[in-house]
């Protein structure tokens, strides 16, 4: 318990709050409209004016967020914000498509941003850190612990994570610490010195102090920290921080980030939010604030919740959660009408709490019992899946080893069984006694039935016993995925292979045991419920054919940049179809001349769709023999 009271001056915490705010809509304006841009740019002032804001997922997200905030108060978690994904955020976007895929098949975080997730290394989550560092003033651990659940729902295990932790915690400590250089420093210790991100961020302050200029320090960046997806994170945040360190004022900043090109709204959006909570509204040059004014647009994908009018709105809404997240992590924060601040040293540093983040596996499914618990105090049921995931075939077995641990001070005497899918065996109940703080591992190996669907629910179900009596029942849903069944052939032919693979990747060479060079077939068939539109991607690094029903639809002879994004694969690796209900053939090849090959097959819905929200996965389309 914090035993001295640090006062937050409330009309402080509204400049700082409203500045960031205002300071994020100008650089997501700045960068929207040349995100993607990879080569250098020269950019002076907003290439689009208009009467108003840009709309931007930079910021669209976090009103979500603060809507979740709102509703489930400051103990929420990845859990709460997994159920906000699918209720209010339709966005395809590259991680988001994936984490929206799983959610939708009933996973819950870390799995839907682990598993089978090609972009957990991206930009969606850095660029959400600003609400929960506002909702968290001055206490960068509590904001870097909302950082971690938020971007594991989407990027668990990835740099995602750390890049969000980083900015959170930067802007948390905005509101005490004003210094540069130490802010920077401050968010550092909020993320492995191992990652990635670390190293992009520690190697571009080095060059800093060697009197590199800013565009050498681009370049050195991306000779050393670059990837062909301009998303990827690291070498993003490195540009915003390049912005920060290199620029003169705010202008100078903004537009040395931006011009580094890449991920631009993001580097120009988490930058200009950074400088307008320390410098304030007022200080934000007029030529800069007067396009966008006190707007908020909000993307037609994002819906189903109120929304703030306008910045002052928002800002409100923001310090008045910030007041219950203070109070409810015991912070020693008070926020004040009249005192001055008077906040000169931060809150806890990281300690043991973050590092126990990063090293968390999140492969596994952690729960809380019973139902809404917010702290380890009763049973605590761990799901690990195994090293194949989610997943399971038809007629599979698959081995889930199920944890409890007794939190509570009470002894607990039960049994725990998996209630399965009809035509599943494998869950018979086992018994347990679980003296305080003890726990134990149960092994259940379950084999599929014949039948498929799009998600498979089974239940843990935990009977308590009292004086040999039966006393109460906790009961935890969980699901697992259909694995995509094929036949598979390798470059020295001959009888093709049953294979069946977690997600949408087709990993020939593990399968098959080889890394010949050559051409690589497999074989499916597409079991399509009703009429649609589909668009069919087979997005690939070598050269790739698809064959549906025995018609060529997809014949890409190009080696490209490896783009498995629902909304930007590449054209050549994609084809737009009316599908029948029924089963079609599906036939994909790929020739691998000297690299491993990289293969992922989806089915998404077009672009045009009756409501917004474009390009999702039709996870009702199977795929088996």
């Amino acid at each position: 318990m914090m035993t001295t009271t640090r006062i937050l001056n409330e009309q402080d915490y509204y400049r700082t709050v409203y500045g960031g705010w205002l300071g994020k809509n100008i650089g997501g304006t700045l960068g929207a409209p040349v995100e993607g841009r990879m080569e250098r740019l020269d950019l002076t002032f907003y290439p689009v004016l208009q009467d108003g804001p840009l709309e931007n997922d930079d910021l669209d997200l976090q009103l979500v967020w603060l809507h979740a905030l709102e509703q489930y108060g400051p103990r929420l978690t990845s859990r709460e914000l997994g159920q906000e994904w699918t209720e209010h955020v339709f966005f395809p976007f590259d991680e988001y498509g994936y984490a929206l895929t799983n959610l939708r098949r009933g996973l819950r975080a870390p799995l839907t941003g682990s598993w089978d997730n090609p972009f957990a290394d991206c930009m969606g989550s850095p660029i959400r850190s600003e609400i929960w560092a506002m909702a968290a003033p001055g206490a960068p651990q509590v904001a870097a612990y909302y950082a971690y659940q938020d971007a594991v729902v989407d990027h668990a295990g990835g740099e995602g994570v750390y890049g969000e932790m980083l900015f959170a915690a930067i802007e948390s400590a905005c509101f005490v610490e004003k210094d540069r250089d130490r802010l920077i420093a401050i968010g550092m210790a909020y993320i492995p010195d191992d990652c990635r991100t670390a190293k992009a961020v520690n190697d571009l302050l080095r060059w800093h102090r060697e009197g590199k200029d800013w565009l050498e320090a681009r370049d050195l960046i991306l000779a050393h920290h670059g990837r062909d997806n301009f998303t990827d994170a690291p070498q993003n945040i490195a540009f915003t921080l390049l912005g920060w360190l290199y620029g003169t004022d705010f202008e100078d900043a903004i537009l040395k980030a931006v011009n580094c090109g890449y991920d631009t709204d993001c580097t120009a959006a988490t930058l200009g939010a950074i400088l307008g909570m320390l410098a304030g509204p007022d200080a934000l040059p007029e030529r800069w604030v007067a396009p966008v004014g006190d707007r908020i647009v909000v993307s037609a994908p994002i819906k189903g919740f109120p929304a703030p009018a306008n910045l002052d709105e928002l800002t409100r809404r923001t310090i008045r959660v910030g007041r219950q997240v203070l109070a409810a992590w015991d912070t020693g924060i008070l926020v004040h009408p009249e005192l001055p601040t008077s906040a000169t040293e931060l809150g806890a540093a990281p300690g043991e709490a973050v590092k126990r983040l990063w090293a968390a596996d999140v492969r596994t499914d952690r729960r809380l019992l019973p139902e809404g618990t917010i702290a380890p105090l009763g049973l605590e049921l761990t799901i690990d899946y195994g090293a194949d995931g989610p997943a399971i075939a038809r007629r599979a077995t698959k081995t889930l080893t199920l944890t409890v641990t007794n939190h509570s001070a009470e002894r607990w005497i039960g049994r725990l069984g998996l209630e399965l899918p009809d035509g599943w065996t494998g869950g018979e109940p086992r018994p347990f006694e679980l003296e305080p703080g003890a726990g134990a591992s149960l092994a259940y190996t379950v084999r599929a039935g014949e039948a498929v669907a799009s998600a498979y629910e089974l239940t843990a179900a935990i009977v308590r016993s009292h004086d040999g009596q039966v006393w109460s029942e906790l009961r935890e849903r969980f699901a697992l995925v259909p694995a995509a069944e094929w036949t598979i052939w390798g470059p020295e032919g001959g009888a093709g292979r049953a294979a069946a693979f977690g997600g949408s990747a087709l990993a020939w060479e593990q399968a098959l045991g080889t890394t010949a060079d050559g051409r690589y077939r497999a074989r499916t068939r597409l079991h399509c419920p009703s009429a649609r539109t589909v668009r069919l991607i087979a997005a690939c690094d070598a050269p790739v054919t698809v064959t549906l029903d025995g018609a060529r639809i997809i014949a890409c002879a190009a080696s490209g940049p490896f783009m498995p994004a629902y909304h930007r694969a590449p054209d050549a690796q994609a084809a737009e179809l009316e599908l029948t209900a029924g089963s079609h053939e599906l036939e994909v090849s790929a020739e691998r001349a000297g690299a491993p090959l990289r293969v992922r097959v989806l089915a998404v819905a077009p672009r045009q769709t009756l409501q917004p929200g474009p390009y999702y996965s039709y996870t009702d389309i199977l795929w088996h023999d």
